[in-house]
């Protein structure tokens, strides 16, 4: 069942709520592998405070529960059919506490796929304890995935699908007249009790016409206090968003899903007005561009650079998330590093034509090395990320971006991430591999997406088996670092420096940093472990 586009300013949903409602947005804790080679970082959760920005300017009572933010020292395991994970925040029993009585509806935030065992065992507690309020889930994952969420969680209602803030902001109208929620658009619901989808939601135009995150809902100072943050640990950061949505199409994303391909850009002087505004409450000393591809255009850039450099804002910025490189040439750079910028991402994802090709990413191999020269020539500190062992790739692709990895090393990048590809829900990738029926779509599919990257516990590549695609993850990097520091050997000492003196300045600075963390704190744990034995046997034989 389909209804029709509905435009959401015909619609009403930019008018006062009718009849105020209480909400309580929650935030899972997050789930990690724990010998990962990859770094998973806690970071505050943005999509969630626009909403609840949205929610409350509408007129709604609005609490946010934050399970990372409230229990930040708190590192659970969690037993699955592929290992052992850390659930970092509040346990399910702690969050339905935290939610306590009287809401009326109550939004999950699910962003990644291998964290819905954990949402869905949230889902069930919260309806036992809350048996007459609304749940509903949004976010990436739940953009995707919403069929599969709304058949495994019977006390689910809803999923919004794609952009959250003028989606939820319907829905809470629509609860509190008690209009058929079928006419709300961006919807994932059941009717006549099957998963269906609404209208698709028209995407938001005027990004700056949102009001800013709720901060003030959040637990904001124990990410501060921590340095907890997307980026290198340059002090006090927060996020930002400068655009949403990206214009490509690559297979392996579900952006599409999300987003759709519309690009919509805010005006540079509005994101300075955040930031200054973050300066002033926070005392932020760093800000992470959170977008999903950032800067495409160089006028932006410059129009961007020269809001900061006008308010002096004394802070640096970074581009974590990975951006193109059409737009950033050396005097681009140079710009942007006279503005603030340390650390910039790039994300080729593969050096193989034929698989770029394939994978529909728009990247040309030798424009980006010259971006790679000139941003690092300007002072950035900079990183790229690829991906190997797609279903359709051949040995020689990934040659060619073991190769690439090497000219990457040659041409100055700081620091590599070499993926295992997993399937994620929402994609092409995702689709073609279910339409052939190799995809289980099982909680041990589900949680060894996270483990692929790292243990080589599965693998999708046709000419690369587990232990092979792990071997060759290893060995690109081995050789990238061996290539970067024959070239440039006063690296390898500053990142060692770095780790001694616990100060960063690039993406492996903070994996070695994050890594050092995990083995004390492991070692901690077995000492621990040692004395309760040994106070047990000593009470024992006395």
């Amino acid at each position: 069942m389909k209804l029709p586009v509905v435009d959401p300013k015909q619609a009403g949903l930019f008018a006062e709520a009718t009849r105020p409602l209480s909400v309580v947005l929650v935030r899972p804790p997050t789930l990690t592998a724990p010998r990962s080679l990859s770094y998973y970082g806690t970071v505050l959760p943005l999509g969630l405070a626009y909403v609840a920005a949205a929610a409350r300017a509408a007129g709604h009572r609005v609490r946010v529960v934050d399970a990372p933010g409230l229990a930040p020292e708190r590192r659970g395991r969690m037993s699955t059919p592929v290992g052992d994970l850390v659930v970092h925040g509040l346990d399910a029993a702690a969050i339905v506490d935290a939610v306590g009585e009287g809401a009326d509806v109550i939004g999950i935030g699910h962003t990644f796929v291998h964290e819905w065992g954990l949402v869905r065992e949230l889902v069930a507690r919260l309806r036992a304890a809350s048996p007459e309020a609304f749940i509903v889930a949004g976010g990436e994952n739940a953009s995707a995935y919403w069929a599969r969420m709304l058949e495994q969680a019977p006390g689910l209602d809803a999923c919004v699908r794609g952009e959250g803030e003028l989606t939820t902001v319907a829905l809470l109208d629509a609860l509190g007249r008690g209009a058929p929620l079928r006419r709300v658009p961006g919807l994932a619901l059941r009717i006549d009790g099957r998963p269906t989808t609404t209208a698709a939601a028209v995407r938001i135009d005027d990004v700056d016409a949102l009001p800013r995150p709720a901060w003030d809902l959040l637990p904001v100072d124990v990410y501060l206090d921590r340095r907890w943050g997307a980026g290198v640990d340059r002090g006090r950061s927060m996020p930002v968003l400068t655009s949403r949505g990206c214009p490509y199409r690559c297979s392996f994303c579900s952006s599409p899903q999300m987003w759709t391909t519309r690009y919509r850009r805010r005006d540079p002087a509005r994101v300075v007005d955040e930031i200054a505004g973050l300066v002033a409450r926070y005392r932020i000393d760093n800000v992470d561009i959170a977008d999903l591809t950032a800067m495409l255009t160089k006028r932006w850039i410059v129009e961007l650079c020269d809001a900061i450099t006008q308010r002096d804002l004394s802070v640096t910025m970074q581009l974590p998330s990975g951006t193109r490189s059409e737009a950033i040439d050396r005097e681009a750079a140079e710009r942007l590093v006279a503005a603030g910028c340390t650390n910039l991402c790039y994300a080729p994802e593969s050096g193989s034509r034929a698989t770029l090709k394939a994978i529909d990413k728009r990247v040309e191999p030798d424009r980006l090395l010259a971006s790679l020269r000139g941003a690092t020539a300007a002072g950035m500190k900079t990183h790229a990320s690829l991906i190997i062992g797609f279903p359709h790739e051949r040995r020689r692709d990934v040659l060619a971006t073991a190769v690439f990895a090497l000219r990457m090393a040659a041409a100055g990048l700081h620091g590599l991430s070499v993926l295992a590809f997993s399937p994620y829900p929402g994609s092409a990738e995702y689709d073609a591999l279910a339409a052939e029926g190799r995809i289980a779509d099982d909680d041990r599919d589900l949680y060894g997406s996270l483990l692929r990257s790292a243990a080589g516990r599965a693998s999708w590549s046709p000419v690369l088996g587990p232990r092979t695609l792990q071997a060759v993850q290893l060995s690109v990097l081995a050789a990238f670092f061996a290539t970067s520091w024959a070239r440039r050997p006063w690296r390898a000492g500053q990142a060692a420096v770095a780790v001694v003196r616990r100060r960063q300045a690039t993406v492996l600075d903070q994996f070695l940093a994050t890594k050092a963390s995990q083995i004390a704190s492991s070692m901690r744990q077995r000492a621990g472990r040692w004395l309760r034995r040994g106070r047990g046997l000593v009470l024992r034989s006395g």
